[in-house]
């Protein structure tokens, strides 16, 4: 009796203090007199997970469109708010209804992420409640991978082929876009055949390429965010054409030439034939005026 006496006496005195927020973990309370306090139930759906999963502070929700679903009970509330809070994008998504059941598609985000869950309801008495949810991880967006089907090894390709490939992603409504490179030397360099078409085809006419078995080809898809490539499994062959060498050879000519008179013998001759001409003609008087 004397414990039921205290317990009236204090409760008023709680109750009375509608304006304190107290903090506990993740929950906030706002308490004013309520005949019931409300639950949260916070869960995850995507397209290939239809059943919801709980979800706690750490998680890791993955899926094609994860689809949060915040689910109060009793339904007493008056109003509710959902919001996903991804700072490292950043992008906040939020929806606040007057209802006790809201869903957010996460995949709005617009790329993946660790986020801040929040959840609260406002009750009809005017009561506030919230929960928040740290570090979940949440991932829409998935790489796809790109696996070509020819050539892919071993081929001998001589006029027009196609080259082939397809694309697998858990991502439903994505649309994608192949870059085409091709490689004459196992893979050391790679040419452009096509770049961002969205078929998982293109026709390639290797008549006029140089005869080899060296050759190789590459696929690179992308779906607006993420990147793939595959590279065929073993070399091929291609082309028709004969691969020529030019050889330049360089002949060296090799000139003999006499050298010349060198000048002092030449003017040494010239001297000596002027002098004896000279002489010459002084015998030739000499002889004259004695004879």
């Amino acid at each position: 009796m004397i414990l039921l006496l205290l317990l009236s006496l204090v409760l008023p005195l709680l109750n009375s203090s509608s304006s304190n927020t107290l903090e506990i973990d993740s929950i906030s309370y706002q308490y004013v007199t309520s005949a019931e306090t409300p639950t949260l139930n916070l869960s995850y759906t995507s397209r290939t997970q239809l059943i919801g999963i709980p979800v706690k502070s750490g998680d890791v929700l993955a899926g094609d469109h994860v689809i949060l679903k915040a689910e109060w009970t009793p339904i007493i509330t008056n109003r509710s708010k959902l919001e996903v809070y991804a700072p490292a994008i950043p992008a906040v998504l939020s929806v606040e209804e007057n209802q006790s059941t809201l869903e957010i598609d996460t995949r709005e985000l617009g790329n993946n992420a660790t986020c801040i869950i929040t959840a609260t309801t406002w009750l009809a008495n005017g009561s506030q409640l919230s929960f928040e949810f740290t570090d979940v991880y949440i991932g829409n967006y998935f790489v796809p991978k790109v696996t070509i089907l020819s050539p892919n090894g071993s081929e001998d390709w001589t006029s027009v082929h196609n080259i082939t490939w397809s694309v697998v992603d858990r991502n439903i409504d994505d649309e994608f876009l192949y870059d085409v490179l091709y490689s004459s030397d196992s893979g050391s360099s790679f040419e452009t055949l096509v770049s961002a078409t969205n078929l998982t085809w293109v026709e390639w006419d290797c008549s006029s390429l140089d005869r080899m078995d060296t050759y190789l080809v590459r696929v690179r898809v992308t779906d607006g965010i993420y990147y793939s490539t595959d590279v065929s499994d073993n070399t091929f062959t291609a082309g028709t054409g004969v691969t020529t060498t030019t050889t330049t050879t360089t002949t060296s000519t090799t000139t003999n030439t006499t050298p010349g008179l060198e000048p002092r013998i030449i003017a040494f001759v010239v001297v000596l034939l002027f002098s004896s001409g000279v002489m010459a003609l002084v015998v030739y008087f000499a002889a004259r005026k004695w004879f």
